[in-house]
């Protein structure tokens, strides 16, 4: 097999896998709202959400960290994170703060 043959199929194998693992994630930690569905598919395209269930953020902790993932290659619009943020915000704010 060419060096070239083998990065493609370890790409689509990558991909594939990312896709099954977005797929197979546990989403009843993540309650129902406009942007949910977005937020599995985006968020889940690169990694596991389960650990975003455990965290609590500010507005601005959640806009800083989904703005940071889309610098590092999350495929997303400004409206899709600004959708995303206020999901994360409104699901799992810091307790400390007013809404």
């Amino acid at each position: 097999m060419t060096s070239r043959r083998f990065v493609t199929l370890s790409a689509i194998c990558a991909a594939s896998f990312t896709v099954v693992s977005a797929l197979w994630a546990d989403d009843s930690r993540f309650p129902e709202g406009p942007a949910k569905a977005k937020f599995l598919k985006i968020c889940g395209s690169c990694h596991d959400v389960d650990i975003i269930a455990d965290l609590r953020n500010t507005r601005q902790e959640w806009k800083d960290l989904v703005y940071n993932m889309k610098d590092k290659g999350a495929e997303a619009t400004d409206q899709e994170c600004d959708l995303i943020v206020d999901y994360l915000y409104k699901s799992f704010p810091k307790a400390d703060e007013k809404k």
